[in-house]
């Protein structure tokens, strides 16, 4: 009888830390960043409590610390895809390079919904006047004998928060791409909490049809973002928050191409794939 040999397959599981990491591409000013904020008690708990705000008190979808590595990844996949069409405005400007960009898409897209914990009327300002002492400490680290640079760099994490809401005009690349990241996370499992605890709504039904989203090297702009539904319903999620975000950053509408494609097998009343951008 022959012998068989069993061999054992190790499925590496990766957790969306490890994903946002990737994302870092090496760049070390990142990784003290993150980090400081992984193991920052105050931060951790605020994230908390921003959940608990949009949650618990008002019915609306996650705020909390999974979202906020959710859109730190794409943001941070965005900017890296972005950088073989367009330069980041600290770049242009010459106050920075492009790890510099990295830095300030980072920790915007992080700690962009902190302000939840205050309220979520104005919640963008809050969030600048909480980010404030966090990101005194983190540029003590990775800029730690250049005042000047953690002061340029402290403005444009600041306006990217700030700018991260559709009603106000991001004015620089990095701050575009927070808030296009912000909108790209827009899933089924965000969601879900909201819808099955009674708020149902065109927002939430909307949300509970995207499946999936991806960012990836365009075919005839730099980036091509694809929106993965279920049901057509996943329009309005689209049209109404990436799409617009999208067209608010207008350094960056040339370089973005937005499409909704629909999975699965079901009666359509779309085509497979709908080009909204």
């Amino acid at each position: 009888m022959s012998k068989r040999t069993k061999h054992k397959t190790t499925i590496k599981h990766t957790t969306l830390k490890d994903r946002v990491k990737k994302q870092f591409k090496g760049n070390k000013m990142c990784i003290t960043a993150f980090e400081m904020l992984e193991q920052d008690v105050e931060v951790q708990t605020t994230l908390e409590d921003s959940n608990r705000m949009a949650i618990d008190r008002m019915g609306y979808s996650d705020h909390g610390h999974t979202h906020s590595l959710i859109v730190t990844m794409n943001g941070l996949k965005l900017l890296n895809t972005l950088s073989v069409g367009v330069q980041p405005s600290i770049v242009q400007e010459g106050t920075g390079t492009f790890e510099d960009a990295q830095l300030i898409v980072f920790l915007a897209c992080y700690l962009h919904d902190i302000g939840m914990s205050v309220h979520r009327q104005g919640h963008s300002a809050f969030s600048v006047a909480l980010a404030l002492p966090i990101l005194d400490k983190i540029f003590a680290k990775t800029y730690p004998r250049d005042k000047r640079k953690q002061v340029h760099i402290r403005n444009h994490v600041l306006h990217a928060i700030h700018s991260h809401d559709k009603m106000i005009h991001p004015e620089t690349i990095e701050a575009g791409i927070v808030g296009i990241a912000d909108a790209t996370d827009m899933t089924r499992g965000r969601a879900r909490i909201p819808f099955e605890a009674g708020s149902v709504n065109i927002h939430s039904a909307s949300a509970m049809a995207i499946e999936r989203v991806v960012i990836k090297r365009g075919e005839e702009k730099t980036v091509r973002i694809e929106v993965l539904m279920n049901n057509a319903s996943g329009i309005f999620q689209i049209q109404e928050l990436l799409e617009q975000k999208i067209k608010s950053a207008t350094q960056l509408i040339e370089h973005i191409e937005l499409y909704a494609v629909m999975a699965g097998r079901e009666d359509r009343i779309l085509n497979e794939k709908l080009r909204v951008l």
